[in-house]
């Protein structure tokens, strides 16, 4: 339940964090957000995130073993942490490459899902980065994406998807409240190439239409974050 002490402390180095985010309509995510987590909206607008990531070295905070290594891919929007006042996330779903952490962190009361998924990265002759996130979460994942040198997303956007140090994950009497913390990220662009990834149209998140016409695409290509549940 939101708002009791931490219990663990994880740190893990994260690679390659890509943000892909999409401004829609506050009213279609209102009813699938908790009822006491305000919206973080933008003129009746509000982001929605598809964010994946390689997770690499998780280990608890004073163990270096064992540790974990596993990618993720979860969606998320973005609200008001009740109890700070300050940004946060809520989850709407998270699913990660390993078998053994979901079963871990169910324990914790964080349902994540096991998928199929890789994020694989490429660096051309001429030195463009190329990403590709592949797998399958209730249909096939194919994102494809390359760096660029254009900065098409404003520094308070930036600051608003990357900067919440606060998550929420489930709902009603199960809702969990993750804290993070990490030093200040190193935030690129990138360009999308082709999307397939129905899992956010299906579940009312996204129109398709909207799929391949995100607002803003990020990455950061490391930082160490350590993570209070």
């Amino acid at each position: 339940m939101a708002g009791l002490p931490q219990l663990l402390t994880i740190k893990m180095d994260l690679h390659n964090l890509l943000y892909l985010s999409y401004l829609v309509p506050a009213d279609r995510l209102r009813p699938l957000v908790p009822s006491w987590l305000t919206l973080d909206s933008l003129e009746n607008k509000v982001f929605l995130s598809i964010v994946a990531m390689q997770c690499r070295r998780v280990h608890l905070s004073h163990l270096q073993w064992p540790n974990f290594g596993y990618d993720q891919l979860n969606l998320r929007t973005y609200v008001i942490d009740p109890i700070t006042g300050n940004p946060a996330v809520y989850f709407f779903q998270s699913g990660v490459s390993s078998k053994i952490i979901p079963a871990a962190t169910c324990i914790l009361g964080i349902p994540w899902a096991h998928i199929s998924f890789n994020l694989l990265t490429e660096r051309s002759a001429d030195g463009t980065d190329f990403y590709r996130a592949i797998g399958n979460w209730n249909g096939e994942i194919e994102i494809l994406m390359k760096s660029s040198l254009i900065k098409n997303t404003q520094d308070n956007i930036i600051r608003h998807i990357t900067e919440p140090m606060a998550g929420f994950i489930g709902g009603g009497k199960k809702l969990k409240r993750i804290v993070i913390e990490h030093k200040v990220l190193d935030v690129r662009f990138l360009s999308l190439s082709q999307i397939k990834f129905n899992l956010p149209v299906d579940t009312g998140l996204l129109a398709a239409a909207e799929l391949d016409k995100p607002d803003s695409i990020l990455i950061v290509p490391q930082a160490r974050f350590s993570v209070f549940i």
